[in-house]
């Protein structure tokens, strides 16, 4: 498995699918009794009480936190950016190939080529 690939099941198991499932469970919720979990029990709440231009604009800023969030991650993963405490920057290896060095630009890549 090289960069890209890993770019690309990145992009597609944990940005699409779980930015999917999320909004999903948010939209079941909307006629549903309060989650038991906190955190859903907010969140709904919060979905529920805005209309749907605003709905979309939540889904956007949300999007936008996981690029972020995921990029930042891969940044660490790629030795790009370092710990305060860490002598040596990371390193990605699969099957015995390094991997790592590029995965942020092949997901921003990837995320660029799907809007």
């Amino acid at each position: 498995m090289d960069e890209k690939l890993i770019a690309q099941n990145i992009k597609e198991e944990i940005f699409r699918k779980e930015y999917e499932r999320d909004f999903r469970i948010l939209e079941e919720g909307l006629n549903k009794e309060p989650y038991k979990n906190l955190y859903w029990q907010k969140a709904q709440a919060l979905y529920k009480s805005i209309d749907e231009d605003n709905r979309n604009n939540l889904r956007e800023f949300v999007k936008m936190i996981m690029i972020e969030t995921i990029t930042e991650l891969l940044a660490y993963v790629d030795g790009i950016a370092t710990f305060n405490e860490q002598e040596y920057p990371f390193e990605l290896f699969c099957n015995g190939t390094k991997v790592s060095g590029s995965l942020q630009e092949h997901l921003l890549m990837e995320i660029e080529e799907g809007q």
